[in-house]
């Protein structure tokens, strides 16, 4: 595959599932991570940067705040076999059209409206992102598996795998 069918393959892999794990360095250097949902939409279009909602009082925002902006992000879809991680810069936007483009029913359950003072948008920007999609159905997979826990020969699953700077 060419850079740009890479490209666009990562970003249709990250859309199906949009549940990420976000992970930042803490004050003692420790790693930190915490469930987010992505809100990049198909009107969004975006190709570099990720966007989530969030509180000012999140630790993200501390973290990014304070210089530790550099994040990572993991995506899973274990049932599609859909695994992605993509190393990230983050910044803290407060930008009102931007946060009026993301807003959603679901934000409601969390902020007392697009206007609450608390509203903070994560924007990170990817640099470099690696994923794996397995290609073999679910009952190829499976044989191969128990193929190779017979014969003691692995035979690895068929699966696109890339790594790429972004």
């Amino acid at each position: 595959m060419t850079d740009s069918q890479n490209r666009e393959k990562l970003w249709k892999l990250i859309k199906e599932v949009r549940f990420s794990m976000i992970s930042h360095t803490t004050e003692t250097q420790e790693i930190h991570s915490q469930p987010m949902t992505m809100l990049n939409s198909k009107q969004m279009d975006e190709h570099q940067n990720l966007y989530f909602i969030l509180r000012d009082s999140n630790d993200l925002v501390n973290a990014i705040e304070s210089g530790r902006n550099h994040i990572g992000l993991s995506f899973a879809k274990p049932s599609d076999d859909i695994y992605v991680s993509i190393s990230a810069h983050a910044q803290i936007s407060t930008d009102p059209s931007l946060i009026d483009e993301l807003w959603n029913p679901w934000a409601e359950n969390w902020f007392k409206g697009k206007d609450d003072p608390s509203v903070r948008v994560l924007v990170a920007r990817a640099i470099s992102a690696e994923y794996w999609n397995v290609t073999d159905n679910k009952i190829t997979h499976l044989f191969k598996v128990v193929k190779g826990s017979i014969t003691g020969k692995t035979d690895e699953p068929d699966a696109d795998h890339q790594k790429m700077n972004l």
